[in-house]
C-alpha cells in the first residue's frame, strides 16, 4: 500500500528524531517501500518555553512538505495513530530527564506528553511537545537554563529559548545567533544555529524592565523571521548520549 509506505517512512523518521537523535535528512525514504517518493522534510528546530516556576514546556516539531495525496493520507493515517511515536518521545524524554536529575541532583519530572499532528496548504507538521519539572534553576527573579543542554546537547538543528512573559534573555555562556526583544505581540526569544558547540551552557532569563544584556553574551536583537520559526515551535532535538 503507497500510503501506508508514506506513514512508514514518517514514523520511523519521527522516531529516530524523538527517540534515537539522529540527524533526519532533508529526504527520508523508505527503505521497505521500493519505489515510494519520500516525504520531504522542510524544517525543524527544539523550542523551550520556561516559567517562572522552574519548569519549561519543551517541544520537537518537524514539518514535512506532502506533495501529493498519497503523502496527505498518509498524514491523516498518522494523525489518527499517534499513540506509538506519542509514547516513544515520552519515554525518551523522561530518561533524559531522569539521567538529568541523577547528574544535578535535583528531582525532575516529564509530563502531559502530546502528539498535535496537522497538515494544511501542502504542508504537515508533528509536533511533539511535554511539560518538563524542574529543568531550570530559579534564582530569585532570574531563571538560569543549563542542563542538559551544556554537556549533552548535540545541537542538528537550531535550538530555540523563548522567554516568559514579561522577561527576556539576560546573558548567556554561548553567543546566541540571533535575538527577538518583546514588542506587545511576541515574548524574547534567542536562537542558536545548528552545530554551535553549547559545551558549558547556560542562559539567564531576567525581568526585562531589571536584566541588563552581559557584554558579549547576546548580539543586536535580529530580525522578524526569527518570531515566525517561534511561533511555529519547530523543533528537533539530538543527545549525545542514550
Amino acid at each position: 500500500m503507497r500510503s501506508k509506505g508514506r506513514v512508514l517512512t514518517i514514523v520511523a523518521a519521527i522516531t529516530a528524531a524523538a527517540v534515537l537523535g539522529a540527524l533526519v535528512a532533508p529526504g527520508i525514504a523508505a527503505a521497505d517501500e521500493p519505489g515510494t517518493e519520500p516525504a520531504v522534510e522542510t524544517g525543524s528546530s527544539f523550542v523551550i518555553t520556561p516559567d517562572t516556576e522552574g519548569n519549561a514546556a519543551v517541544a520537537l516539531v518537524l514539518t514535512y512538505d506532502l506533495a501529493d495525496d498519497a503523502d496527505k493520507a498518509a498524514f491523516e493515517e498518522l494523525r489518527q495513530n499517534s499513540e506509538n511515536v506519542t509514547d516513544r518521545f515520552g519515554d525518551r524524554m523522561s530518561r533524559i530527564a531522569d539521567r538529568t536529575a541523577t547528574e544535578t541532583g535535583r528531582e525532575m519530572r516529564v509530563s502531559n506528553v502530546q502528539a498535535d499532528i496537522t497538515s494544511s496548504d501542502g504542508t504537515g507538521v508533528v509536533r511533539l511537545s511535554a511539560t518538563w519539572t524542574n529543568l531550570t534553576v530559579v534564582d530569585g527573579d532570574r531563571v538560569v537554563v543549563s542542563e542538559p543542554f551544556a554537556s549533552a546537547f548535540q545541537l542538528d538543528r537550531p535550538f530555540v529559548i523563548v522567554a516568559p512573559d514579561g522577561y527576556t534573555v539576560a546573558g548567556a555562556t554561548v553567543e546566541a545567533d540571533a535575538t527577538t526583544p518583546a514588542n506587545g505581540t511576541t515574548t524574547a526569544s534567542a536562537v542558536w544555529d545548528a552545530g554551535t558547540d553549547l559545551s558549558g551552557f547556560s542562559a539567564t532569563l531576567a525581568p526585562a524592565e531589571t536584566s541588563g544584556v552581559t557584554n558579549g553574551s547576546l548580539p543586536t536583537p535580529l530580525v522578524p523571521v526569527l518570531a515566525i520559526l517561534v511561533a511555529g515551535l519547530l523543533g528537533y532535538a539530538g543527545w549525545r548520549r542514550l
